[in-house]
């Protein structure tokens, strides 16, 4: 049996505007999604039988192909005796692996496969469920990973740079990355907050794409992250953040999440990723859990219980 492990992530600075090459700093998360590999070399119906399993340890999607040859190239095809009607999550399943395999015609060759996928954070949290799958598939498969992107979900590529590094990266494009370490003195006043919803990204990129973005605004999404990322005091730290703030509030024309939600906190917060979902950063203090509780957020962590 084959294992690998992807880490989920965090986009700290430039939602958005890293599609545009702004340089952003992104972090992998503690839990990500595991998946294993079983290859039984002597069975001749050559079928690939997939599970995926939530974080409850429930399997929300199976399905089984088949692995044909046609014209000396390999396909995957759904098996024509299952009951499962085709979706989109077959479908993407499917695009992802045929790509894989005009990359590595050997992948997948000469046996039957049975996958199971095991997701660590629930789904709601969009902490990457769909790149943690994309960087473990292109681990098994031995192929490039943003190559896998492109030919599937699409998007800036940040998130598939943390799975296939595991660790801090600051990011402009999946030509133009380096790892990095992040080490925040301040990070025992940082928590992660989830708002308990999850946000469609590609709703969000579209709505981006639809405005008319200026170069000052990515320069200054870049110039806040060099900052950022030099900053060793945390009343420093609240400025920018709420600078960048203010600046994404700009491009798309929305309020910030803190003008919105918490115009009462003392502190400053940070939408994180597609703005009105998933996590948002917090600065705070001893009080800050007790805060959001009240306020019907449960899920509060801090630095530490959060990023890897």
């Amino acid at each position: 049996m084959q294992t690998f492990f992807s880490h989920g992530k965090l986009l700290i600075t430039g939602e958005y505007v890293v599609l545009d090459a702004a340089l952003s700093l992104a972090l992998p998360t503690k839990l990500g999604q595991k998946m294993e590999v079983v290859f039984e070399e002597n069975l001749n119906d050559n079928t690939l039988t997939w599970y995926s399993l939530d974080s409850e340890g429930e399997t929300w999607y199976r399905e089984e192909f088949l692995l044909v040859e046609v014209n000396n190239q390999l396909q995957v095809q759904t098996h024509p005796m299952d009951v499962c009607t085709t979706n989109a999550i077959t479908d993407k399943l499917c695009q992802i692996l045929t790509k894989a395999i005009a990359l590595n015609p050997e992948f997948l060759k000469n046996g039957s496969y049975v996958v199971k996928t095991y997701l660590e954070f629930p789904n709601n949290w969009g902490l990457g469920s769909s790149s943690t799958l994309l960087c473990n598939i292109a681990k098994w498969a031995e192929v490039d990973a943003f190559e896998l992107l492109e030919a599937s979900f699409g998007g800036s590529g940040y998130d598939i740079a943390v799975g296939m590094l595991g660790g801090d990266v600051l990011y402009r494009s999946p030509a133009m990355w380096e790892g990095y370490v992040y080490q925040p003195s301040f990070k025992d006043k940082l928590y992660f907050v989830h708002l308990n919803q999850k946000q469609d990204s590609r709703e969000g990129i579209a709505a981006y794409k639809s405005k008319k973005v200026k170069v000052q605004d990515i320069e200054m999404i870049s110039d806040l992250t060099e900052s950022l990322i030099a900053c060793h005091d945390f009343d420093a730290f609240q400025q920018l953040i709420t600078a960048h703030e203010t600046c994404i509030s700009g491009i798309l024309e929305m309020p910030t999440v803190k003008e919105k939600l918490f115009a009462d906190y003392p502190f400053a917060i940070k939408s994180l990723g597609a703005w009105g979902g998933d996590f948002i950063l917090a600065c705070g203090d001893n009080q800050t859990r007790d805060y959001f509780h009240q306020k019907g957020f449960e899920t509060v962590l801090s630095y530490s219980e959060l990023i890897k």
